[in-house]
């Protein structure tokens, strides 16, 4: 690709990431305009330009919050949608740490807005996703293991997931741990209030 090539792709790149940012604090048909604007910029970008992987995964990062807003009826092709992105971002860029992160993300999306088992192979998929980034980069995903084994009842591996992002500096504020409602299945046990009690305490200290 030639310097101007590479020039303009990067242009587009960022022209696409700023427009999924302005997206994501409007709602209704003004969100969706600014998103299909992002599309049609990742769109441009060739495969041959060295920024072609980074643009799938924003292009399906930008999806991937789309579909968050998305009705049911609509969400489930918007998260397949993203999922597709996120998988030729991961075949194109194999370390692609962003996109094996929130591959998993929206495999665990898709598995809610379809509502099924939890046995189901879009779990094991997600968590698939999920340890395949924390190969690339210990402590990346281990919240988001943390949160899975959480839907799954799996106290002792949910504790030592949360340890894990703790220990690697890779953990949400203590408040947005409380609120969220994929660790329902083990808020009210004594080690998660214990848990929650060291993160107030070392935030205290620092």
């Amino acid at each position: 690709m030639s310097i101007l090539g590479y020039l303009l792709s990067g242009s587009k790149l960022e022209k696409a990431k700023k427009l999924t940012l302005e997206a994501r604090q409007e709602n209704g048909e003004k969100a969706d305009q600014l998103f299909q604007q992002a599309f049609d910029n990742f769109s441009t970008i060739p495969e041959s330009s060295s920024n072609y992987a980074d643009a799938l995964y924003y292009w399906g990062f930008a999806i991937l919050h789309q579909a968050f807003v998305k009705p049911s009826d609509q969400a489930v092709k918007t998260f397949e949608q993203a999922i597709a992105k996120f998988s030729l971002c991961q075949t194109v860029s194999p370390e692609h740490l962003g996109a094996s992160i929130d591959n998993g993300v929206a495999l665990m999306g898709l598995a809610k807005c379809k509502q099924v088992n939890l046995d189901n192979e879009l779990y094991s998929k997600a968590k698939e996703s999920f340890e395949t980034a924390e190969k690339i980069q210990k402590g990346s995903a281990s919240y988001n293991l943390a949160c899975l084994y959480a839907l799954h009842s799996q106290s002792d591996a949910c504790l030592k997931a949360l340890e894990n992002a703790r220990d690697h500096g890779l953990i949400p504020d203590e408040q947005n741990i409380i609120d969220d409602n994929d660790l329902k299945n083990v808020k009210q046990l004594p080690w998660f209030v214990e848990f929650i009690k060291s993160l107030k305490e070392e935030k205290k200290d620092n």
